[in-house]
């Protein structure tokens, strides 16, 4: 038995399965990008946001708004559909939507610290970020780091926009005024090779220092960052999916015998990986949020394949970013993917990437 399998055997921690969805609601999206939905009034109208009153139940020859268990009698050719909505006839694509209606992850999001949107992104979505990472069926291909990763797939934009994991971020957050805190990217994890130093657990920014130039944020305070982990590769504890404490944003930081590396020992010290711990199992396509002051690491990949993810951090108005995302939606403006997107898309991603501060400005 090689090194890696022996220590792959003494891997203890605990596989949270989140099993692949039965049923998928349905967004009705116009060519604008907006979703149509009920207002408070029960009458069709668009929404740039993806609450419970843009998810609908699709059958052959109707379509049943979820929430309200209002019903449509529609006629449904090559995916569209057209309705009457403020007198006027429009055309609407049905397209992949949650398993679960969007307050059914925010219940869960605020009573555990995070959620998982399981199968959320569409098929085409997932193998186009599979090629981009170069993962997958598309091992064979060398990831392409000369351009920013938004500006090389229409697939990475539409992951980013996801409406229903930004809304449920701002809805956690208590506000609608976020950014980006670095440009969108891929983690693709390699297998493991026994011996190599790996991440230890953490927090992220504003949580922990960083060179941005935040104060280290009171984990008792205002929540001032979520995390959105993509699974573009299926995310399983054998492949290095992450690796959390969950339920540990409510607690202080690591202990630190959960990271002998930092702590004295050997630089190569693995972190914890003992039943206090949890890996998320997920099929590709999920999206997972969590509380940015839970603690996590990077999982071992015990596997022969890499493990492709995208890791995003979105941030409150007052938080530094990591990197400045600004150059980014600037090259994006500029590429033609940018006009493959709808306008709901690039005005979201627009606003993730472009409304960030500059610096902490100093006090008088």
């Amino acid at each position: 038995m090689s090194n890696a399998k022996t220590k792959a055997a003494e891997f203890q921690e605990r596989a949270v399965t989140v099993p692949t969805p039965q049923n998928h609601y349905s967004f009705l999206v116009a060519d604008n990008g907006l979703m149509l939905g009920l207002n408070d009034a029960g009458e069709l109208a668009d929404f740039a946001e993806a609450s419970d009153q843009v998810i609908w139940q699709a059958a052959e020859a109707d379509l049943t708004h979820v929430a309200s268990q209002t019903s449509f009698s529609v006629s449904q050719q090559e995916g569209r559909c057209d309705l009457i909505v403020d007198g006027v006839s429009r055309s609407y694509v049905i397209a992949h939507g949650p398993e679960k209606l969007p307050s059914a992850y925010l219940a869960h999001l605020r009573a555990e610290g995070w959620v998982c949107l399981t199968s959320i992104l569409p098929p085409e979505v997932v193998d186009s970020l599979q090629r981009v990472a170069g993962s997958d069926a598309y091992e064979h291909l060398t990831m392409n780091n000369d351009s920013p990763k938004i500006c090389q797939d229409v697939a990475v934009g539409i992951a980013i926009s996801e409406p229903i994991s930004i809304w449920l971020i701002r809805e956690y957050m208590s506000t609608r005024d976020l950014h980006l805190g670095h440009p969108p990217g891929f983690a693709v994890l390699r297998p493991y090779d026994g011996e190599s130093p790996v991440q230890g657990w953490h927090a992220d920014i504003p949580y922990i220092p960083s060179i941005g130039g935040n104060l280290v944020a009171d984990r008792n305070g205002p929540i001032k960052a979520v995390q959105r982990n993509v699974c573009v590769s299926d995310f399983r504890k054998a492949n290095g999916a992450t690796a959390f404490k969950l339920g540990s944003h409510v607690l202080d930081s690591p202990p630190e015998n959960w990271n002998p590396a930092r702590h004295g020992g050997p630089t190569n010290a693995r972190p914890y990986s003992g039943p206090e711990a949890d890996v998320l199992e997920a099929p590709a396509g999920s999206i997972i949020l969590y509380d940015a002051r839970t603690w996590h690491r990077a999982g071992f990949n015990h596997s022969t394949r890499k493990r492709a993810a995208m890791l995003q951090s979105f941030q409150a108005a007052d938080v530094i970013p990591k990197r400045d995302t600004r150059p980014t939606c600037a090259q994006l403006h500029a590429s033609p993917v940018y006009q493959d997107l709808n306008r709901r898309q690039q005005a979201d991603i627009t606003e993730l990437l472009m409304n960030q501060p500059d610096s902490l400005q100093p006090s008088s």
